[in-house]
């Protein structure tokens, strides 16, 4: 079972070499590398074609440069593009990989056939790699080592895979994609593979997610930005807009997942009517109603948020 590791970067060199060490430390070693950076203005690129030419790495390790910025999450899916071998491992520039996470996931792809992609847990951390506890933390693994197969319900309840966590079957993802979507790609894989029932998780923690001030994504995990009414109502549109794209981009192939899209996206049309409606009780009745389809941690943020106003 050959392996790519698939990155796109862009204004990270505080953190890419720490996250390309951990790649070449890794118990199977990848056949590639496939690096792609969006025109990033400080050393990036420097430190990893330096990093490339130290480790001897020339021929696996390819570094691409797009002349025009293509933007996320363009740039990610250009990289999975280039990619050659059996088994895509997306990374992101500022995470951190333990050891064994590529042996141990292609494990879980030989034992599984059907799965089209597979997952493990991952925790927080912050600059310094220190673990983040927060009450929006990802679920923690219990670390038994099995393996489930994640229904499609749950990634539109909680979507909690981002792609440094994920590994997909090339001919699997070449079978149906277009090659660019405005979804973001680990969404869009996610949703893919368990509509069709192949998308696994291992329950074991083999990586960690950094949170800082200037991630792509523009995460935080301070509590007071967490609790902060503009920034959850921009979240909260921005995710509409996701769920917008989806419908768009006819991207789904089952009537089930096309279901619990639309249903998604109602439900966060009428949180963000309740949070604008500044009124608790409006959030309370709302997190009730679609109790079935809103973790507990958010309608809380919910509460606070008004309440604090």
């Amino acid at each position: 079972m050959t392996v790519s590791v698939c990155m796109g970067t862009y204004n990270g060199e505080t953190y890419i070499e720490q996250q390309l060490n951990t790649i070449l430390r890794q118990t199977k070693a990848p056949e590639e590398v496939i690096l792609c950076d969006d025109g990033s203005t400080d050393n990036t690129v420097s430190i990893i074609e330096r990093f490339i030419r130290k480790n001897g790495l020339d021929g696996k390790w390819k570094l691409y440069r797009n002349k025009i910025n293509k933007g996320y999450p363009s740039n990610f899916y250009y990289a999975c593009s280039l990619c050659n071998e059996e088994i895509v491992f997306l990374a992101d520039q500022d995470d951190i990989w333990k050891n064994d996470k590529i042996e141990k996931m292609c494990r879980v792809m030989e034992k599984n056939p059907g799965a089209k992609s597979v997952c493990c847990k991952f925790n927080l951390m912050d600059e310094k790699e220190q673990e983040i506890h927060s009450i929006m933390a990802p679920t923690h693994a219990h670390e038994t080592g099995e393996v489930r197969n994640v229904p499609v319900e749950e990634i539109f309840y909680k979507c909690q895979w981002p792609g440094m966590v994920m590994a997909y079957r090339r001919d699997w993802y070449e079978s149906w994609t277009k090659g660019n979507y405005q979804i973001p790609h680990d969404f869009l894989i996610a949703a893919r593979a368990a509509e069709e029932g192949g998308f696994f998780q291992l329950d074991e923690t083999l990586a960690y997610h950094r949170r800082h001030d200037h991630n792509t994504g523009g995460e935080e995990h301070h509590i007071r930005k967490l609790l902060n009414r503009d920034r959850k109502l921009k979240e909260i549109r921005d995710y509409l807009q996701i769920l917008q794209q989806f419908l768009k981009e006819e991207v789904l192939a089952t009537h089930t997942a096309k279901l619990l899209l639309n249903r998604k996206t109602t439900v966060m049309q009428q949180r963000e009517a309740a949070l604008q409606s500044g009124r608790i009780s409006a959030v309370i009745k709302n997190a009730w109603k679609n109790r079935k389809y809103v973790r507990l941690a958010t309608a809380v943020c919910d509460v606070i948020i008004v309440k604090q106003r």
